[in-house]
């Protein structure tokens, strides 16, 4: 098969740069991709020239930007996982929430849990960083606030009931 016209890259010169962009070993991806060799390094050396040519590096190039942007977070998906993080009830946590954690006891229990309110905290801490909220004028006044928070959080019950009597 040759060139499809209007195109840079063959079909197997496509799939080729597709399965080495997915992760797969050079002589594998040369194989895959329907090339024949008698043997791995040889396949190995062939497809390595097929990932230098111009076109072939090109969209390479391409197909691990856009692999990259697809698993990067835009700044709009990272506050909204901070939202859901700091508005979750412990009553809609479930296996499939995204920030849930799942602990097995030794008598294979299992105990599902939500983010604390110190993780909470810090979610709002975080998404108030990247509006702008929080300033360098004011962030030592914010910390001390959430360090005054935490540390209450984190007073045993028994310390808490003995403050409020």
């Amino acid at each position: 098969m040759g060139r499809v016209k209007g195109q840079d890259l063959t079909p197997k010169e496509r799939e080729f740069c597709r399965f080495l962009v997915s992760g797969v070993p050079v002589y594998r991806a040369f194989f895959q991709a329907g090339y024949k060799a008698t043997n791995n390094k040889y396949a190995s050396m062939k497809g390595s020239a097929i990932s230098a040519r111009p076109n072939c590096a090109k969209y390479i190039a391409e197909l691990k930007e856009s692999q990259w942007l697809s698993s990067v977070m835009s700044i709009a998906e990272k506050r909204a996982l901070m939202a859901d993080i700091a508005r979750s009830k412990p009553q809609d946590i479930t296996e499939e929430s995204s920030f849930a954690s799942l602990s097995i006891d030794g008598d294979g229990k299992r105990s599902l849990q939500g983010p604390k309110v110190s993780d909470k905290l810090k979610a709002i801490e975080l998404d108030a960083r990247i509006s702008g909220e929080l300033s360098q004028e004011n962030d030592s006044r914010t910390q001390i606030a959430i360090q005054l928070i935490n540390d209450r959080l984190e007073i045993p019950a028994k310390e808490v009931n003995q403050i409020e009597e």
